[in-house]
């Protein structure tokens, strides 16, 4: 009896399989690389020591070196266990936090790095701010030095920074943009309670609404094209909606954690 092919007159393939084994290979290479990663911040944060704030929260960190952190709702702030001297300082921080830095005499036990998933910031002797609101990062230096690397290649905008006094940077996925001559005063007047926009858009503050607090935010179309210049005083999530909607003219309507926004007119 002959064979498949000569039955057939064709060769027998195997696409299918192959093709089997290509998918199965783009979903392992993927998961494993994910695995590593998890693994590697697993094993780091394992020795770490760890502050962090609940919605509406805020909290004042001591580091060892004497330097502050103030850290905003929602953020957690995460330091080596065993704070080396002879070593640069480094932490880590997922959220919003105003650092005050200590300037230490030497080489490597000056520099004092701040990572966050996006970007490091490096500096000496200094105090600024670091904000993460969703997919963007902010850096606001009111004194002293800074750089500022972004981790991943950006297509827009220098991937190192170096930043003076006044300086604000905002990285945003592969996009960074620089403002000079910021207001310093009110870097992170945050801390007093107390906002500030600046031709700010409903989206943004939707955004500040769902990080700081937690709330799950709707808005009307005509809501979401609102913008808001000025200044705010807010101690908790019912003022500030209060102050919002007197503000802008606004109905804004809170029910099982979700606030709904919409224009009165």
């Amino acid at each position: 009896m002959g064979t498949d092919r000569s039955r057939t007159g064709k060769r027998p393939h195997h696409k299918p399989r192959r093709t089997l084994r290509l998918l199965a290979a783009a979903v392992l290479v993927p998961a494993i690389a994910w695995g590593g990663y998890m693994l590697y911040c697993n094993l780091l944060f394992d020795n770490m020591r760890e502050y962090h704030t609940q919605y509406g929260e805020m909290k004042q960190v001591m580091l060892p070196d004497s330097s502050t952190v103030f850290l905003n709702a929602n953020s957690t702030l995460r330091i080596p266990a065993e704070w080396k001297s002879a070593e640069s300082r480094s932490v880590w921080l997922d959220g919003e936090a105003y650092f005050e830095i200590t300037k230490h005499p030497g080489a490597a036990d000056a520099r004092f790095i701040v990572h966050t998933p996006e970007i490091d910031v490096e500096v000496l002797g200094t105090k600024f701010n670091v904000n993460m609101l969703e997919a963007r990062t902010t850096v606001s230096l009111k004194e002293g030095k800074v750089q500022l690397t972004a981790k991943s290649d950006i297509s827009e905008g220098p991937k190192v920074i170096m930043m003076k006094p006044g300086d604000e940077v905002q990285v945003d996925h592969e996009k960074s943009r620089l403002r000079e001559a910021v207001n310093t005063d009110q870097i992170a007047d945050w801390r007093n309670h107390r906002y500030h926009f600046e031709n700010t858009s409903m989206q943004e503050i939707a955004a500040i609404i769902r990080t700081k607090y937690g709330y799950e935010v709707t808005l009307s179309p005509a809501a979401a094209k609102r913008t808001i210049s000025g200044d705010l005083y807010a101690r908790n999530i019912e003022q500030l909606s209060n102050a919002l909607a007197l503000t802008m003219n606004l109905s804004i309507e809170h029910a099982n954690h979700k606030i709904s926004i919409s224009t009165k007119d």
